[in-house]
C-alpha cells in the first residue's frame, strides 16, 4: 500500500508526466459463450463504468486507449468521466470497423500543439505534439494498435504499418526541426517475437519496461487463441538529451494491477455476471492481495484481456 501511495505521489509532481497504455477490449470483439457483449447494453455499460473507475484511480496525465468502441452510449461514459479533467481525442478505424483509438490528455498539465492521425490500411495511429505547461517542455506521443499476426503472411503488413508510423514521426521532426525532441511511442503491438519489435529498437527506441526492469514484461495479454503473450509496450527515444534543455527520464514502469506480477497467468475474459456481487481485490490491503493472486486474475478477466502499462517520467530542464 505504501509503495503504491508513493508512486501516486510521484505522478502528481509538476515535474513528472505519467502515461498509461491500455487495450480496453471493445465490446464488439468481446465474445463469450457464443455471445457478443455489444449486443447487451447493460453488460457493456457496467464494464465500461468499471473500466473508467479503475483508470481514474491511476491519476494519469496521458491515457492511450486501444479498441475504443465508437458507440454513442459507450463513448458518453468516458466523456462524462473525463471531460472536465482531460481533453479527449479519438480516431476510428476506417470502413465498417467499429473501434479505434483514444488519447486523453490532462488539461491542467499539458498543452496540445498538434494532432496528426495516421492511417495504415484498416489500422490507425495518432500522433500528438504535447507541451508541459509549467516547464514548457515538449515531446511527441504516439498511440498505435497493429494488426494481429494471424499467420506468416501478415509479417509484411505489420512491418509496413510500423514503418509508416516511424516515418510519420521522423517527418514531423524534420519539418519542425525537432530532431532532439523526446518521443513516446505506445500501444498494442500484437506481438513481441517478430520483426516489428526489432524494427522499433533499430530506429533508436528503447522499451521503458525493459529499461527499468532489465527485461520485457512476460504476460500482458491473453489472446483469442488463449495464448499468454507480452504485446503492450511503451517505447521511448531521445529521453537522455540535455541539449536545448529537453530531457525526460523514466523513473518507473509497471503493469497494472501492480499487486499482480508480470508472470501471472491470465484467463480469457467473460461476461454475464452481476457486478453488485463481484469482489474487488484491488481495494484490499496489499498484504492480502499477495496472498490471493488468483482472485486478482479472476477479477481482471471481467475487465479486459489486456493489462495496462503505466510509466512515469521525470522532466528536466537544464
Amino acid at each position: 500500500m505504501l509503495q503504491t501511495a508513493r508512486k501516486r505521489a510521484t505522478q502528481s509532481s509538476p515535474r513528472h508526466i505519467s502515461l498509461m497504455t491500455f487495450n480496453i477490449l471493445a465490446p464488439c470483439y468481446f465474445r463469450h459463450g457464443g455471445l457478443v457483449e455489444s449486443e447487451y447494453e447493460h453488460l457493456y455499460v457496467a464494464r465500461a463504468q468499471e473500466l473508467v473507475q479503475f483508470i481514474q484511480k491511476q491519476c494519469c496525465d496521458v491515457i492511450c486507449l486501444q479498441e475504443y468502441w465508437f458507440n454513442q452510449s459507450y463513448q458518453n461514459i468516458f466523456h462524462s468521466a473525463f471531460q472536465h479533467s482531460h481533453t479527449i481525442h479519438t480516431i476510428k478505424r476506417p470502413g465498417i470497423k467499429q473501434d479505434g483509438l483514444a488519447i486523453l490528455v490532462n488539461k491542467q498539465k499539458l498543452k496540445i500543439n498538434f494532432v496528426n492521425p495516421i492511417q495504415a490500411g484498416d489500422r490507425v495511429a495518432m500522433m500528438m505534439h504535447l507541451t508541459m505547461k509549467p516547464l514548457h517542455q515538449s515531446f511527441l506521443l504516439i498511440n498505435s494498435h497493429l494488426t494481429f499476426p494471424h499467420g506468416h503472411e501478415y509479417k509484411q503488413t505489420r512491418l509496413s504499418q510500423i514503418q509508416l508510423v516511424l516515418n510519420s514521426i521522423q517527418g514531423y521532426k524534420d519539418q519542425h526541426n525537432l530532431q532532439e525532441m523526446p518521443v513516446l511511442l505506445c500501444g498494442d503491438f500484437n506481438d513481441y517475437n517478430d520483426p516489428v519489435h526489432e524494427k522499433v529498437l533499430e530506429n533508436g527506441y528503447q522499451s521503458v519496461f525493459q529499461q527499468i526492469h532489465g527485461r520485457e514484461a512476460r504476460i500482458t495479454h491473453c489472446n483469442h487463441k488463449n495464448r499468454e503473450v507480452g504485446v503492450d509496450f511503451i517505447f521511448a527515444s531521445g529521453l537522455g538529451f540535455e541539449k536545448n534543455g529537453q530531457s525526460l527520464i523514466p523513473i518507473c514502469c509497471d503493469l497494472l494491477p501492480r499487486h499482480l506480477p508480470d508472470t501471472a497467468r491470465l484467463k480469457r475474459p467473460s461476461f454475464g455476471h452481476d457486478w453488485n456481487t463481484i469482489e474487488r481485490p484491488l481495494e484490499m490491503p496489499i498484504e492480502q492481495c499477495k496472498e490471493s493472486q488468483q482472485r486478482l486474475v479472476d477479477y481482471w478477466c471481467l475487465i479486459s484481456d489486456h493489462r495496462p502499462l503505466l510509466a512515469v517520467f521525470d522532466s528536466r530542464k537544464s
